[in-house]
């Protein structure tokens, strides 16, 4: 199974928000940008990169993408907060943003850097 390969680790320290990225290119053409702040797990790199050599069949779309990505990562992780971003250039430019939160989670001095990013 493709979640499978999102292996996870203990946070160094849960008590501190700090934000992870990571990119990649699931299907040829296609961009994935993650970025989360992680709450008792992080995600391993070298396992995201094995999820990604197996992209979902099941998403065609861009929106299809990242929710298979946002439902995966939540399941696996249940990350603080978490987006997801897919990108397309071809046939027309796409981009496609979906954000999720754990309830009750807020750090508005981080979300305020990130808009700046």
């Amino acid at each position: 199974m493709r979640r499978d390969e999102l292996t996870t680790a203990p946070s160094p320290d849960s008590r501190h928000d700090f934000l992870v990225e990571l990119r990649g290119e699931p299907i040829p053409g296609t961009r994935l940008t993650i970025r989360l702040v992680p709450d008792r797990l992080i995600l391993d790199s070298d396992g995201f990169a094995r999820y990604l050599a197996e992209p979902p069949g099941d998403a065609p779309s861009p929106e299809a993408l990242a929710m298979a990505v946002l439902d995966d990562l939540n399941n696996e992780l249940v990350p603080r907060w978490v987006e997801v971003t897919v990108e397309r250039d071809a046939p027309l430019p796409h981009r496609v943003v979906i954000e999720d939160r754990q309830p009750n989670w807020d750090n508005p001095q981080l979300m305020a850097r990130l808009r700046r990013l």
